[in-house]
């Protein structure tokens, strides 16, 4: 018997959907704060907020983009404020990357926001059930690796 194909039914299709529905969320909480960044500059942000001081490279591996989009994020961010770049202490070709007081300030303004999206999407799901999807998630990207 042949299936007919159907593209919703792509584990692919299905989470770039709940990536699309949630960067459109995300953005509004931005522009609603006054915050003019995109998605792609929150990644890297967040990963900075966390672990201050990380050179471009490991940005890209955390963030799991490429070396040259990180650098024009990087630029994006450091013109307009919330980063800074300071030269690596034993590696002269490096810089470590931190977040600056606005940067700070920003992240302040935006997680309450951000961790009362977060509920919104989880609204329904147990822990276990959130549980369940993490590990479906990990299995699934470490299968596209």
């Amino acid at each position: 018997m042949i299936t007919k194909y159907d593209y919703t039914r792509l584990i692919g299709f299905r989470i770039i959907k709940g990536e699309v529905l949630i960067k459109r969320k995300l953005l509004s909480a931005f522009m609603e704060k006054g915050y003019d960044i995109t998605f792609e500059q929150w990644t890297v942000l967040n990963v900075l907020y966390v672990e201050p001081g990380l050179i471009q490279s490991e940005i890209a591996e955390k963030t799991y983009k490429d070396k040259t989009n990180v650098t024009r994020i990087l630029d994006v961010l450091s013109k307009n404020g919330y980063l800074v770049r300071e030269n690596h202490e034993s590696d002269r070709r490096s810089s470590c990357v931190f977040l600056t007081d606005a940067g700070r300030k920003m992240f302040d303004d935006l997680i309450p926001y951000i961790e009362s999206i977060n509920e919104q999407f989880r609204k329904g799901i147990s822990d276990a059930e959130l549980e369940m999807f993490t590990s479906i998630m990990e299995r699934i990207c470490k299968n596209a690796e």
